[in-house]
């Protein structure tokens, strides 16, 4: 079975905001990459799943219009919870709290949010229960995950074999794209990224 993982498309408050769960507004190039991920995705996913925030959902439901599927959503889709970071921006973030967070960010839960290890739990939840089944029926055909950059580095990490702490040296662009194939106990990663 092949699983594609698409990250949103971009956000209009940037990169220089720890938007996590919070519910931000798409730039306005929405169009141009939503278009560009249709061109690079097959016409017929058997299932599509998508966080319940709207910068995913958009964009799963717009992939649904050349299928006949329809989006489910998950709360273990959602993006890494920042807590009391939410929706500031990272250099008003305190050096004190952030600092020590950026060392140890696998463990350490940010203030009244989550740890990247927390993220991973609920992410590998969701793998277990939703997806390893469906890899296991015959003739399972591509499935759609919208999510965000977090969720997919949990299981870039997981399929290569790579620490937590390294999620962060994964690189993902706004609406990109990756694939894995999934057959018994056996992933493939057919590529990061595009």
């Amino acid at each position: 079975m092949d699983i594609y993982l698409i990250r949103h498309t971009e956000v209009a408050v940037g990169l220089s905001v720890a938007y996590g769960q919070t519910d931000v507004a798409l730039a306005d190039n929405y169009a141009e990459q939503r278009d560009r991920l249709r061109t690079l995705l097959p016409t017929n996913p058997v299932r599509i799943f998508s966080s319940p925030l709207s910068r995913c959902r958009r964009l799963a439901d717009a992939l649904t219009t050349d299928s006949h599927s329809s989006v489910q959503t998950d709360n273990r889709l959602l993006e890494l919870n920042f807590g009391d970071w939410e929706n500031r921006p990272w250099a008003d973030i305190p050096r004190a709290e952030l600092d020590p967070w950026m060392a140890d960010f696998t463990n350490l839960p940010t203030p009244n949010g989550e740890s990247f290890q927390h993220l991973a739990d609920r992410v590998h939840g969701f793998w277990q229960e939703e997806l390893l089944p469906l890899a296991g029926q015959p003739h399972a055909g591509p499935v759609f995950v919208v999510t965000h950059a977090g969720v997919i580095r949990v299981w870039l990490c997981l399929f290569l074999g790579l620490p937590l702490s390294n999620a962060f040296r994964i690189h993902l662009d706004y609406g990109s794209l990756c694939q894995v194939s999934v057959k018994g106990a056996i992933y493939s990663v057919r590529f990061i990224n595009r």
